[in-house]
């Protein structure tokens, strides 16, 4: 029992609930009646241990009846708010007064005035619960218990809002990601509302009130807030690849630069490294704009790239650049200033792109071959970009021979890959002359004329022998690089590889292979083209003659002669110059190491890679461990473990 309003405010109370709060204001109004000359006591609604709080100032007295009391009224004290008045000894039902509404005398013995018949005290009691007065002010009261105050009713939905918009913010987020990860625009042309994020996020909604909802508030959809979200989630990517990468030390850069749509230097730049299990992978970093594309331009970028990704270039093991001489100049090349700060970071040269640089420049060298490539690119296009004429094309096609190949239009970027175009227009010759002669007879317009020129050009041996000499080049290339793309490719393979197309086109250069090829090339003209004859020659001015004109072939045979060799010698002269490289020597020179020892073939360590690899291996240990090579490879096939090469 409590009997001042301070020791009420000084009492430990249970809680902080708006029940304990409002047992702690009804004793209080206890308290404010005992000022007013009525002597009482507060017992609230609680455990025997909360009732016997009592002050300094109490007596024993007092206490024991207190507590006496609240024995006595057991159930009913955890329900009702009840006053005691020392003085008289005398109970009063406080909570009956306040929520209930007594109908006879028996019911309003609690209510209308102290009740102090203790003889009949438990008898009463136990008659007051059962009253209907008692039991509607115990449901009222527990009514008004259980309801929650103002403040925490907005507490509460302010909670129950901020869990739903987290929620839809995770939804909007898991949209972007996934268009991000397929490479999908996420906004329209002009109205967002038509977006593919909007569009998304609608059709995700069919399922959400609450989505929809929360999608006309439009709350995380400008473009400013989407392309920051976009930012953060590359740049948690990038960090865990990055991770990966600082994970395995050593890395490889790829770089290259490209002009965008906008006009902007744009350089491109990719980390290739391998994991602990020896999968390789390339990651793309990121474009970077160069204001220049000098080799002191892009080799800063590169560095600084570098840098922001925590990567020291003393891990560098190896670069990967295009032939361009501000790439990969000998002496103030992107690759050389790197190797110069970091000599193990040895530049190698794309493999496929070298084959590709080689057809390239042979191509610009010789007239039939660049000639044949313009004849196939031209043709292709004036009968796939119209469907009339396709159509016309396919019907002369099925008419004449049904099984071979439709035309293929030649790819702008990969030379080795123009094979297909060329063999396509070879088998569909003499369809191809048909189908021109009725486009010129019937159209009146440009690609009329088109037609009759190429009708008249393709009536030519010369051209005929230019397709034929473009499919023998392209095919030995395209072979090449097929095997030099293959995923399971060694540099053994790929160096066993460009011996091979070298030595094919070696073998070529020889005059008995020239008159197999022509002569096979006569009797498949034969009926489509004109005999061979000789070009045209046209006399030079006298003060540009330097005496070459003065020479005439004395027969075709000897003019597509020098075509063919011509060809030739430039395939190989290139071949030998793209593919001679230090750093593919030394990286096949590793791998030859590893895999004789492998075969058990005991061979020391090459002189260049200790050289080169002095400061990251242990030379002595590793030509011990080479040595016991075999018998890891012995275990492992035991075990039907699989060798990788």
């Amino acid at each position: 029992m409590l009997s001042s309003e301070a020791e009420i405010e000084t009492a430990e109370w249970t809680d902080g609930s708006d029940v304990t709060k409002k047992r702690k204001q009804d004793a209080v109004a206890g308290v404010h009646d005992h000022q007013n000359g009525v002597e009482a006591h507060f017992v609230a609604p609680a455990t025997p241990a909360q009732l016997e709080l009592n002050s300094d100032n109490q007596s024993s007295e007092q206490k024991d009846s207190g507590t006496e009391i609240a024995k006595c009224l057991g159930p009913c004290c955890n329900e009702e708010t009840i006053l005691y008045q020392t003085r008289e000894e005398a109970l009063l039902a406080q909570t009956v007064i306040i929520y209930g509404s007594g109908r006879n005398k028996r019911e309003r013995s609690f209510q209308a005035s102290w009740f102090s018949n203790w003889k009949k005290a438990l008898e009463k009691f136990a008659d007051h619960e059962r009253c209907q007065a008692h039991k509607e002010a115990c449901i009222k009261f527990n009514a008004i218990m259980k309801q929650k105050s103002v403040d925490e009713q907005l507490k509460l939905v302010a909670q129950k809002e901020q869990i739903e918009r987290r929620q839809m913010f995770l939804t909007l987020l898991s949209s972007l990601r996934y268009l991000l990860r397929q490479g999908l625009a996420v906004r329209g042309h002009g109205d967002d509302s038509e977006g593919n994020l909007s569009q998304l996020l609608k059709a995700r909604a069919e399922d959400s009130i609450a989505l929809q909802k929360w999608i006309k508030t439009g709350s995380y959809q400008s473009p400013e807030v989407l392309n920051e979200l976009t930012n953060t989630i590359g740049a948690e990517v990038l960090r865990e690849v990055l991770n990966g990468i600082k994970s395995s030390r050593w890395f490889s850069i790829i770089g290259d630069e490209t002009r965008d749509i906008s006009n902007s230097e744009q350089l491109s730049i990719s980390i290739r490294w391998v994991d602990k299990d020896y999968s390789i992978h390339e990651d793309f970093i990121g474009m970077f704009k160069v204001p220049k594309t000098d080799a002191e331009t892009l080799s800063l970028a590169i560095e600084d790239v570098l840098v922001r990704c925590v990567l020291p270039i003393s891990q560098c093991r190896g670069q990967a650049y295009d032939g361009a001489s501000n790439m990969a100049g000998p002496k103030s090349g992107v690759a050389a200033r790197i190797l110069q700060r970091q000599p193990t970071a040895i530049p190698v040269h794309c493999l496929c792109h070298c084959i590709n640089l080689c057809l390239q420049d042979v191509s610009r060298k010789c007239k039939c071959i660049r000639d044949a490539l313009d004849l196939v690119y031209e043709l292709v296009g004036l009968i796939k970009y119209s469907p009339k004429r396709e159509h016309l094309f396919t019907q002369y096609q099925l008419q004449d021979s049904p099984n071979i190949h439709r035309l293929k239009p030649l790819c702008p970027t990969r030379w080795t890959c123009r094979t297909g175009s060329i063999n396509a227009v070879i088998e569909n010759y003499a369809v191809l002359q048909q189908t021109l002669e009725e486009i010129a007879e019937t159209c009146r317009d440009e690609y009329g004329r088109k037609a009759a020129g190429f009708q008249a050009l393709m009536g030519k041996f010369s051209t005929f022998f230019g397709l034929k000499l473009a499919h023998v080049v392209f095919g030995a290339s395209e072979q090449l690089s097929t095997t030099l793309q293959s995923k399971d490719t060694t540099a053994q393979d790929a160096r066993l590889a460009v011996n091979l197309c070298k030595a094919f086109y070696d073998r070529q250069r020889d005059a008995s292979a020239f008159q197999i090829f022509y002569q096979a090339v006569l009797l498949e003209a034969n009926g489509k083209t004109e005999p061979p004859t000789l070009p045209r020659y046209s006399n030079p001015p006298k003060r540009i003659n330097d005496g070459d004109a003065n020479f005439r072939f004395a027969t075709a045979e000897h003019y597509h002669r020098r075509e063919y060799f011509e060809i030739m010698e430039s395939l190989s002269g290139e071949l030998d110059a793209r593919f001679d490289q230090k750093g593919f020597h030394l990286a096949a020179l590793v791998e030859a190491t590893i895999l004789d020892n492998c075969s058990g073939k005991s061979y020391p360590i090459p002189k260049e890679v200790q050289d080169l690899y002095s400061k990251d291996l242990n030379i002595d240990r590793l030509q011990t461990q080479l040595s016991m090579l075999p018998d890891l490879v012995k275990s492992y096939v035991l075990e039907g473990k699989q060798i990788t090469k």
